[in-house]
């Protein structure tokens, strides 16, 4: 019999074969993602200058993260070109993973002022940062108010999304 001319319930139980085979396949994979050794993240200080590239283009933060795997951000708005009203300074803290050369990191922001980018005081922090050498990095930040995700969706939030380099003062 080919497919097409199985009932609806056969193809539902096929459907449902398959769901479990699936779900079955992503424990496995979680199961040995959690046998994956991550490194202990240091105590350093780590000083990043980084750009907006998609909804500020130009602006510019210098900003510092003290601490390991818990650490603390602090940066000042050097340029935000056109925003009115113009940001001043972000603290945060944020949790961070190390696996080799690699970082990434999940945190909590809060901006002096809120702008059509980031639309709250509040903000997520995300991160991934690689390690060129033990004292260089470059280093993707994003911050915003998870609209996406439901949070005050009626307000506006393009979000800060940062590249820039960084160095390791260890």
């Amino acid at each position: 019999m080919v497919l097409s001319q199985r009932p609806i319930s056969n193809w539902k139980a096929v459907a449902r074969a398959w769901a479990v085979r699936f779900v079955a396949c992503a424990i496995a994979w979680t199961g040995s993602a959690w046998a994956l050794q991550l490194d202990e993240t240091p105590t350093e200080l780590r000083v990043t200058l980084s750009q907006d590239y998609l909804h500020a283009r130009g602006a510019t933060l210098l900003a510092a993260r003290y601490g390991g795997a818990w650490g603390m951000r602090l940066g000042t708005w050097l340029s935000t070109n056109d925003l009115d009203p113009k940001p001043h300074w972000v603290a945060g803290v944020d949790y961070v993973w190390t696996l080799g050369k690699w970082r990434a990191g999940l945190g909590a922001a809060w901006m002096d002022e809120t702008t059509n980018i980031n639309g709250t005081h509040w903000l997520f922090d995300v991160s991934l940062a690689y390690d060129l050498t033990r004292r260089l990095f470059v280093e993707y930040r994003h911050h915003s108010h998870g609209s996406k995700l439901g949070i005050q969706p009626d307000v506006q939030n393009g979000g800060w999304n940062l590249i820039g380099v960084g160095v390791n003062f260890n």
